[in-house]
């Protein structure tokens, strides 16, 4: 499917608040992920100010959100299956409350079930 919507008709902004729907984050939840504040991400939505292209760049990896649709509002919003993006931002968020020693755990078990994948798929 191929979606096409004007510049005029669904501005830069629009989209970026767009995205942040789509993923049922807060405006704060969206910035602090990015690393600016509810402020920088509600002044964007507000077209107050325009985003810097490695703010949109983050956003497009971040959130696997496709450039191109970004940038023009051309094309799907995301690359991929939006799931896929939730279970990335359920593990982040579930890793980010741990406290620090056991942020280092996850971390090493993760490391160790990449391993055991690798060593299965052989």
């Amino acid at each position: 499917m191929y979606l096409f919507i004007s510049k005029e008709v669904f501005p830069l902004s629009n989209r970026v608040k767009a995205i942040r729907e789509s993923l049922k984050l807060s405006q704060r939840e969206f910035g602090e992920k990015l690393g600016v504040s509810r402020d920088v991400i509600s002044n964007i939505e507000y077209n107050r100010v325009s985003p810097k292209e490695l703010l949109l760049r983050h956003i497009c990896e971040l959130y696997n959100v496709n450039q191109h649709w970004l940038e023009t509002g051309e094309g799907e919003m995301f690359n991929g299956d939006l799931k896929e993006v939730s279970k990335y931002d359920e593990a982040f968020q579930i890793f980010k409350s741990l406290r620090p020693d056991f942020q280092d755990y996850a971390l090493d078990q993760i490391k160790k079930l990449v391993e055991l994948q690798s060593k299965n798929v052989d």
